[in-house]
This record gives C-alpha cells, structure tokens and sequence, in this order.
C-alpha cells in the first residue's frame, strides 16, 4: 500500500482539527485563501477558523484526493511541506468542497479551501 495510508490520514485529519480548533493555523498564501474565503461569504477570522473547524470535522481518510506519496508544496510559507487533499460531500455548506493542507513542523498551512471544481474546472 502506499502513503499515506489509513491511518496516517487520521492522524493528520486528528492533527488538523486539534490545531483549527484552538485557532493555531495560518495561511500559506493569504492572497488566495482570502479570495477563497470571501467567496465562501467568510470576512473575520473568526468566520474562517469556524468555518474550517467544521470542515476539518467533517473529512474522514476516505475522502482523501491527493497523490501517493503526496504532493510537495511550491508555496513559499510551506515550501516542500506534504500536501494533504480532501473532497467531500459537505452537510454544512451544502456542496461538495476542497480542502487542501500542510504542516511544517507544528504549524498547519492552510494551503486551499474552496467548492470542488470538476476536472473541467481546474486550471
């Protein structure tokens, strides 16, 4: 089998939820993840930190998108940092959504978060 595998997910899922839910988490690239959460209709941070607390609630190790082995970040703030992906069915926005992180060290990246896009979609 190859990484990450079931329960590496959990862990970072598990790892995700601990970190958003006490509001330790940062944005990779503030530019774009602030588009993203504008579209979303979120404008204070404590919109965006509930808002990503109920998706990271929400996402479960099958719901993994990304690569094995994962995707290494280009981003500057996470550079090289393992890309985390997730697409799910959400209950709470009504859609499907994305949700795409990193950690470096201790530190959660948000990298995207957004409606999921059909492979039409992307860019």
């Amino acid at each position: 089998m190859q990484r990450p595998g079931h329960s590496e997910l959990r862990g970072k899922i598990l790892k995700a939820r601990a970190k958003v839910g006490s509001a330790d988490w940062l944005m990779a690239s503030p530019e774009k993840q602030v588009a993203e959460f504008r579209d979303l209709d979120l404008w204070t941070s404590a919109e965006m930190t509930q808002a990503l607390e109920i998706a990271a609630n929400e996402i479960e190790p099958e719901h993994y998108v990304g690569t094995r082995p994962p995707m290494r970040s280009y981003e500057r703030a996470c550079q090289d940092a393992e890309l985390f992906a997730f697409a799910w069915d959400s209950a709470h926005f009504g859609r499907r959504m994305y949700l795409k992180f990193c950690f470096v060290k201790e530190t959660l990246f948000l990298v995207s978060f957004h409606p999921a896009r059909t492979p039409k979609e992307e860019p």
